[in-house]
């Protein structure tokens, strides 16, 4: 009798917390805010993402998402200053974020829509997609994202989730006092630093640390980083039948951005950046060809002088492969209706 109150008792206390979780996932927030909640980490650009969307009236005509390495290698301000000289559209922005997983670009791409209407967006692939989501996904997407499952088998979606609740309590505290939590309820235009962000320069390496990105990383660091990044590269496990289900983060949300900007009018590219000494070829090319052209810069690959560490240019590299898209995003520009 003892052991069966004791496990009424256990079970009403699961069914009150599980309550006060659906609760707490139900409360309202300030979306600015949201995209706040990563200032002071690598993922701080996520605030000027927001505010570039929301706040600046200058157009978007071209964005690129992805990983750091486009981050790293994709000069905004210098490919709209090229795209102005051959007289095209040519407000560009850099909506990378470091870390892979594409449930965020999705979320950031989503966001722009509502505000913005592009001509191109160039998604930047790498050579084997993630298995996983995004860490910076569960900050700042819309609480709906989190709560539905995105496709079966999503080994990150549990995870999200969890965090869910106490990211509402403190949101939902935020709209009251928000400088107690350091989140602006309003937008600072006297704190904003432009519409053309420079996202290349300095190298951010793996573990957070800044290095000088006019400095190409020695033989040395070169062949440390990459022994370590092949060592952690894992070949498909289930086979091409259940590749959505494996690489699902990557095929779930390519799939909805493809979606998204075709009914919005907006042509999708791919931009595949290697790694120092990497394969050119890439594990999901034929899935990307079937939403877009695929432009590969494997020629990157043999330059050491280029990479400021195993997988990002230097400022120097980021030049050259700048330069180099030019030409390919003008003829997608021309060929807008």
């Amino acid at each position: 009798m003892k052991a069966l109150r004791a496990g009424r008792k256990t079970w009403a206390i699961i069914g009150i917390a599980f309550a006060f979780a659906i609760a707490a996932s139900l409360l309202p927030d300030v979306p600015y805010q949201r995209w706040q909640l990563l200032d002071g980490t690598i993922h701080a650009r996520a605030r000027w993402i927001y505010e570039r969307v929301h706040y600046d009236p200058t157009p978007i005509d071209v964005v690129f998402i992805g990983p750091s390495r486009v981050g790293a290698a994709v000069s905004a301000p210098r490919l709209s200053r090229r795209l102005a000289e051959a007289g095209l559209p040519s407000h560009v922005v850099n909506f990378s974020l470091p870390e892979t997983g594409r449930d965020i670009n999705a979320t950031i791409f989503d966001e722009m829509l509502k505000r913005k209407q592009p001509k191109l967006v160039v998604i930047g692939v790498i050579e084997k997609p993630s298995r996983y989501g995004h860490a910076a996904f569960k900050y700042i997407a819309p609480a709906g994202d989190l709560a539905r499952p995105p496709f079966f088998g999503s080994i990150s979606y549990l995870p999200d989730l969890i965090y869910l609740p106490y990211r509402q309590m403190e949101l939902f505290t935020a709209r009251f006092m928000p400088s107690a939590l350091g989140l602006s309820e309003q937008f600072d235009p006297r704190k904003y630093p432009g519409s053309a962000v420079e996202t290349t320069g300095d190298v951010i390496l793996p573990d957070g640390t800044v290095k000088n990105g006019t400095v190409p990383a020695s033989a040395a660091e070169l062949a440390r980083g990459v022994a370590k990044l092949e060592r952690g590269m894992t070949a498909p496990l289930l086979g091409p039948a259940l590749a959505d289900v494996e690489f699902g983060d990557e095929r779930h949300y390519i799939r909805h951005i493809v979606a998204a900007a075709r009914a919005h009018g907006v042509r999708v590219a791919f931009l595949a950046l290697p790694y120092y000494t990497g394969p050119s070829s890439l594990q999901e090319d034929a899935f990307y060809r079937n939403s877009g052209p695929v432009w590969n810069a494997g020629f990157l690959a043999s330059h050491a002088e280029w990479y400021g560490d195993y997988g990002h240019l230097t400022s120097t590299g980021a030049g050259v492969l700048t330069d180099w898209l030019v030409q390919p995003v003008s003829a997608e520009l021309q060929g807008h209706p």
